[in-house]
């Protein structure tokens, strides 16, 4: 049977499978420049300064490297420097809010949100391609917003001064902070300085260190998003710091044994891990495992939950820890990294979201430091950038 020719339709064929070569070619394409663009990512650092508060947005290299890009102002004011340790003579020094997460980046990437502890605020900056863009300001709640906790909408900040507290909001997608109704609680008493609050891997917590008082307290959150008292348990050492959640609902929390102000019992530092169990109780896995350092305050883990990373601001030092799948702590290195000595008082510490680079604040020498963190949890110099003012405190990373 003959069959007719048709040249339009040929035709056709042909420039449609041309298209797609080149379409598939083009979407490749992208996708590798997707890949390659991943290796790269940012810093963010809070600059704190009474005048007006900043973040200074830092570009991250794919080799761990960082350049300066550029400082967007966050609407609020900071607190400025806080004391320096009698140690070093007193004035003007670093660790002005005495507390971790300050900055923090969203779950998604697409927000930061940051205190302003001089004007008892909170800011929420959109995350643009090159830079940051502010989008709200509220009030924090109560007074000098020292640490904030997010978990998909939920945003929860702790007031450290006046009538210490936790006050929730709600985040939408467009960035902007809705108060919870009837979401605030007390945060311990006006001197004993609660430093940090974090949630619960699965949002079901919220869970506060009040370092002074050496306890750790828990709140349930309901389905409203109000956080309501739970529990409360003694610290296993004193002074409990900053709070960290690996796999498995497994928990670290610093142990600064401190025996002044921003001074901690020399090489008494210690780290205990616990397990958040699913009536809302902690259970200690490894007690106080000691890092040898002094005034050990802030703590990251690794995306796999294999190592932890902890900054002794006495000694001027990163150490490590390496994690068993049951949540055992063992000292892998108490000098992992010096940050510059003593005098560097290193503070805050933050992840590339693939955990393959640290960076730290390194207060008293204004520099923020980072590392490449190797297969066998050691720690590699690969970024020194300086100039930053000694009231800087928050860091966030992509």
């Amino acid at each position: 049977m003959k069959t007719d020719s048709h040249p339009f339709r040929e035709l056709s064929f042909v420039v449609m499978t041309a298209l797609l070569i080149v379409l598939f070619a083009g979407v490749k394409s992208f996708v590798g420049e997707d890949r390659d663009e991943e290796k790269d990512g940012t810093v963010y650092v809070m600059a704190n300064q009474a005048s007006g508060n900043s973040i200074v947005v830092l570009h991250r290299g794919e080799d761990g490297s960082l350049i300066r890009t550029g400082e967007v102002s966050t609407g609020g004011l900071g607190s400025g420097p806080g004391p320096l340790p009698t140690r070093f003579g007193g004035g003007p020094g670093p660790d002005p809010l005495t507390s971790s997460d300050a900055l923090v980046l969203t779950h998604d990437g697409r927000f930061l949100i940051a205190v302003n502890a001089g004007s008892n605020e909170l800011s929420v900056l959109a995350v643009t391609p090159d830079s940051l863009q502010l989008v709200d300001k509220v009030p924090s709640g109560g007074e000098f917003p020292v640490s904030i906790a997010n978990h998909q909408d939920l945003v929860y900040v702790l007031n450290q001064r006046g009538t210490p507290n936790i006050t929730g909001f709600f985040l939408d997608s467009r960035g902007k902070l809705r108060p919870i109704p009837n979401s605030t609680q007390s945060a311990g008493n006006p001197d004993s300085s609660a430093s940090e609050i974090a949630f619960s891997p699965d949002g079901d917590f919220l869970l506060l260190t009040e370092t002074l008082a050496d306890t750790i307290h828990m709140f349930q959150i309901g389905e409203d998003g109000r956080a309501e008292r739970r529990n409360s348990f003694p610290s296993v050492s004193r002074t409990p710091s900053a709070l960290a959640f690996t796999r498995h609902n497994i928990l670290a929390v610093t142990e600064a044994a401190e025996i002044a102000p921003q001074t901690g019992a020399p090489h008494g530092s210690s780290t205990t891990s616990y397990r958040l169990t699913d009536e809302g109780g902690l259970e200690p896995i490894s007690r106080s495992v000691r890092d040898e350092e002094t005034a050990t305050c802030w703590i990251r883990f690794t995306h796999d939950g294999h190592f932890a990373y902890v900054s002794s601001m006495g000694t001027g030092t990163i150490s490590s820890y390496s994690v068993s799948p049951h949540g055992e702590l063992t000292l892998l290195a108490a000098n992992a990294a010096d940050t510059g000595g003593a005098f560097s008082v290193p503070l805050d510490l933050a992840m590339s979201h693939d955990t393959k680079y640290l960076y730290v604040l390194a207060g008293l020498t204004g520099t923020v430091k980072g590392y490449l963190v190797e297969s066998d949890g050691s720690l590699h110099p690969v970024a020194s950038v300086s100039g930053f003012p000694i009231s800087m405190q928050g860091i966030a990373a992509r």
